[in-house]
């Protein structure tokens, strides 16, 4: 395999022998390497094979934020869901778990935990998907020395049932689609954005959205907490973003006929608020 661009000392870019981008992880494959360098096998430990180029692109952006490490985790769970349970997975997973298990890694250290209210109902209707989010969860503490607490687990379950293609989740991920389609051109229209495409916060963002829309078809939206001073401050200092998630909401209950929650709205206004922040770098 011949580098083409070196993410850090621990993962780079490669073509493999078929021309297909490819990311290699291995301790110091990185180090010193030229563009054009072939690669020895002793020197790769894992590959990852991705096949949808704005994942890979982003890939490349997260690698300038995370360690190898939650790369590497994230491949041995998804390893064991296709291995396990032959899911067919989109590549976005590899995106999303990696940056779901490096923040939750720095929140933990934080001692801040996001409660999950639903993940009684997932262990018991989504049993594969929270077996594999319960591996998961193992190998995080063995990397880690964290213990994953049970509502977290409950978020891994989520990101393998929102990836998966085809058999019983084709439908609802048409759905979700569609919906998470429709809440970007709000944001479009809304924050006068003409392209969205770009940047961690966009992938973090539409995560983010594709979780929120699958609570909402379950009917599990995070439950309100009581009105606090945090987030009135987080709103207020907001506004347009805030102005943008209202409307998000409007059409979310003429939709559904169901109003967002409290939480929900806190947690689109800081995800927006992140991506206007992105954007507004890029512009200088």
């Amino acid at each position: 395999m011949r580098v083409v661009k070196v993410l850090n000392n621990s993962l780079i870019m490669a073509l493999d022998e078929d021309g297909q981008e490819v990311i290699l992880s291995g301790k110091g494959i990185g180090y010193r390497k030229a563009i054009g360098y072939e690669l020895k096998e002793n020197e790769i430990q894992k590959i990852f094979v991705l096949r949808e180029r704005t994942v890979v692109r982003d890939v490349i952006r997260l690698a300038a934020e995370v360690g190898e490490e939650y790369f590497n985790l994230t491949k041995s769970v998804i390893s064991y869901a296709v291995e396990t349970y032959h899911m067919k997975l989109m590549d976005h997973i590899y995106l999303a778990l990696t940056d779901h298990l490096a923040f939750t890694e720095k929140r933990l250290r934080q001692n801040v935990v996001i409660e999950n209210f639903y993940t009684a109902d997932l262990r018991r209707f989504n049993p594969e998907e929270y077996d594999v989010a319960c591996y998961g969860a193992r190998l995080f503490e063995e990397k880690f020395g964290t213990k994953l607490p049970e509502g977290e687990i409950g978020n891994i379950a989520f990101h393998f049932i929102n990836a998966q293609q085809g058999g019983q989740f084709e439908e609802r991920n048409r759905e979700i689609d569609e919906v998470v389609g429709q809440i970007l051109n709000i944001v479009r229209y809304c924050m006068k954005i003409a392209s969205l495409e770009e940047g961690i916060a966009y992938s973090r963002m539409l995560t983010h959205l594709r979780l929120f829309v699958s609570r909402l078809l379950r009917g599990q939206m995070t439950d309100d907490d009581q009105e606090d001073a945090l987030r009135r401050k987080i709103l207020e200092m907001c506004p347009e973003e805030y102005a943008c998630v209202r409307r998000i909401g409007r059409f979310i209950e003429q939709k559904y006929g169901e109003p967002i929650t409290g939480q929900e709205e806190l947690y689109l206004t800081i995800h927006l608020h992140q991506l206007m922040t992105e954007k507004k770098k890029e512009v200088k």
